[in-house]
């Protein structure tokens, strides 16, 4: 028999045996430990989803709280966000609802926040002031509607208490694209030393103006100057003899604001008539 085989066959020590037991105890314990960890995140986890997503839960469209002077209703609110009851807390994005209400309701701005006790969302809301009428193409249709100050385009779709424009203009063909230059047009309004009527955006992207005391003016499609062109509408208004600036007699083309040009109407002479002797 070798000396290692003797070794391995020697009864272990009280103190070495005791140590071993002791290990095997702590990894026990630590296995113990860990499944128990593990046990409760998975518990914890579905407890905290469940709350989350039905513990908080809008039971009707009274969990909705509107401020501000929009006068928009908690239901067109729902509506809007296609919000259906009960409706989890969680499961709502304020992000997204926000972002709604300013695409379909004629509001400024918007803001939501959720709240906890009891579930609810609070929404801010400021409404649009309209400044004009308007009318656009949808879909092979006219479609009618207001614009604010900054351009942008107000529905009546909207079953909401809307007030009425604070001047008499109409913009006729309005366009998103346009939308910078039909602001800019409408802050100006009060610079003409007349009554702007109408602003007219054409199909191919030209602007003309209608007024009560000048009559049409033409300026064309370049955006680029339009400060120039409503500086010269304000000098050419105070320079031309007023004879020369009556409505229904032509038009004035802006189109270079460097070179205007007042375009007359033709007078067609009738022939002489005949006289038999």
């Amino acid at each position: 028999m070798t000396p290692r085989t003797e070794r391995s066959e020697r009864p272990l020590s009280p103190q070495l045996a005791r140590r071993r037991e002791l290990r095997r105890h702590k990894r026990r314990e630590l296995a113990v430990q860990t499944w128990r960890i593990v046990i409760c995140l998975l518990l914890g986890s579905g407890l905290g989803w469940l709350l989350l997503r039905h513990g908080w839960t809008m039971d009707s469209v009274d969990r909705i709280l509107i401020s501000g002077d929009s006068g928009l209703s908690a239901k067109q609110v729902a509506q809007s966000g296609q919000l259906s009851f009960p409706q989890p807390l969680f499961a709502m994005s304020p992000t997204e609802l926000e972002r709604q209400l300013l695409r379909d309701l004629p509001v400024q701005s918007a803001s939501v926040e959720r709240r906890l006790h009891p579930a609810r969302i609070e929404v801010h809301l400021l409404r649009q002031t309209p400044i004009a009428r308007a009318t656009r193409q949808q879909a092979g249709s006219r479609e009618r509607g207001m614009v604010d100050a900054d351009g942008r385009w107000i529905p009546l779709s909207a079953k909401s208490t809307m007030p009425m424009p604070l001047s008499a203009i109409t913009v006729h063909g309005w366009r998103i694209s346009q939308r910078p230059a039909i602001a800019k047009l409408l802050q100006a309004r009060d610079r003409f030393q007349g009554k702007l009527q109408t602003i007219t955006v054409h199909p191919d992207g030209g602007i003309s103006l209608g007024t009560s005391n000048t009559g049409r003016i033409d300026l064309g499609q370049d955006r680029g100057r339009l400060n120039e062109q409503i500086d010269a509408i304000v000098q050419l208004r105070q320079s031309l003899p007023p004879h020369l600036l009556k409505p229904n007699q032509g038009y004035l083309d802006l189109t270079n604001p460097d070179r205007p040009e007042l375009q007359l109407p033709v007078i067609s002479v009738p022939p002489a008539t005949a006289t038999t002797l």
